[in-house]
């Protein structure tokens, strides 16, 4: 509608134009009229042809007033035409800007009112893994590096999956691991003693230390699940594999962390072994039993309270930075309970529904149930993540 206007203006302009020409020209060949006409009257009528002439001379002054008052018209109409539709092409252009903004404002609330379903797969590479397993105030402790991972590692499973309408959503997460470690040594120094709750056995044996000097083995297996539940909000822009070059986002949420942990240990003390207390020999019978009383298993599970957050920068269209906190337990469900994950790390989008990742990432739990037993670990990777977004 804006060219029609503006072309219909222009053909009024040259027609309004063209009739100041006709005018001004029609002024101009009058006056070259009277003039010729006073150039070819005969000598006798030259009295009577200047009479004519006085006569005529404010025609064409007049005509020539006429041709300026046109034009004087013209211009006013001209130019308030033009202003009036330069007035319409800016309502216009404004209208469509105010079209345009309700139109993207109307898209993102659409966006915003749908369901959208993430899905992440990722595989957790610890560099290094330390364990600590107590039971009944018996202590031992594994080192297990990335080299050896896969040689004690039995079973995993890891992902995570959320659900988001609008800015709330719900987020569910699984992380089972696993793990058999044995470790030998030629020496043995036990503080605690393991034999102190011994009645039986002679005060010597229950309050001294022992020193276990040969072969002995350690087994430890462990089996744990991990599985967190909790409501998420969303403040800032959509987590998308493709985002807005310097948009942010960020998610927090609040929950429950379900553990559950069963653990092993099995120690055997080799027939070429010396057994002593102080420099004093145990005999076989009393080896034995102290085989028996640091071999036991624990399990327990328990649940903490759990809150975290994950903010997202997106450093251009398509590579995004991300850092993820949580932490749960806070010693609510034992004499130590508390766990944590802290990892940063960048996403690159795989087209406009899959996004791949790296991160560095570091776990931990540490527990005591109060009953002599508890379980400490932590772990800290590299961690490989594939997230899938379903909208």
């Amino acid at each position: 509608m804006a060219g029609l206007n503006t072309t219909s203006t222009f053909e009024r302009l040259d027609q309004r134009s063209m009739r100041l020409a006709t005018t001004v020209l029609l002024s101009a060949a009058w006056g070259l009229g009277m003039t010729a006409t006073a150039g070819e009257l005969a000598p006798d009528d030259k009295g009577a042809a200047r009479q004519d002439q006085a006569a005529s001379q404010n025609q064409p002054v007049g005509q020539n007033k006429t041709a300026s008052q046109i034009e004087t018209a013209l211009q006013i109409d001209t130019a308030s035409e033009i202003e009036a539709q330069e007035v319409n092409l800016a309502q216009a252009e404004e209208q469509q800007q105010n079209d345009d903004a309700n139109e993207i404002a109307n898209e993102i609330a659409n966006e915003e009112d749908a369901w959208r379903v993430y899905l992440d797969l990722y595989a957790f590479l610890p560099l290094q893994t330390t364990s600590t397993t107590t039971i009944n105030e018996n202590s031992t402790t594994v080192d297990v590096p990335l080299s050896s991972i896969f040689d004690t590692l039995t079973g995993a499973l890891t992902f995570k999956a959320s659900a988001e309408y609008g800015r709330f959503g719900v987020l569910a997460g699984v992380n089972h691991a696993a793990n058999a470690a044995s470790a030998s040594t030629s020496y043995i120094r036990e503080t605690n003693n393991p034999l102190r709750n011994q009645l039986g056995l002679p005060a010597v044996l229950r309050q001294r230390n022992i020193k276990v000097k040969g072969d002995v083995d350690v087994d430890v297996d462990m089996n744990q699940t991990i599985i967190d539940l909790a409501m998420r909000y969303r403040a800032g822009a959509i987590q998308k594999p493709h985002m807005e070059q310097g948009s942010t986002s960020f998610v927090g949420f609040a929950g429950a962390r379900l553990i559950d942990a069963n653990l092993s240990t099995s120690v055997d003390c080799r027939r070429d072994r010396t057994v002593t207390v102080d420099g004093v020999a145990v005999n076989r019978e009393r080896s034995r039993r102290l085989e028996r009383s640091a071999s036991d298993s624990w399990g327990n599970t328990w649940v903490q309270p759990l809150v975290g957050m994950m903010a997202t920068y997106a450093i251009s269209e398509d590579w995004q930075a991300f850092a993820y906190l949580d932490a749960g337990g806070f010693g609510l469900s034992g004499e130590t309970d508390l766990s944590g994950t802290a990892q940063v790390g960048i996403a690159y989008a795989l087209g406009n529904s899959a996004q791949a990742s790296v991160s560095y990432k570091y776990f931990g739990l540490d527990y005591a149930g109060g009953s002599g037993n508890g379980y400490t670990t932590s772990q800290s990777g590299i961690n490989l993540g594939l997230r899938w977004l379903f909208d």
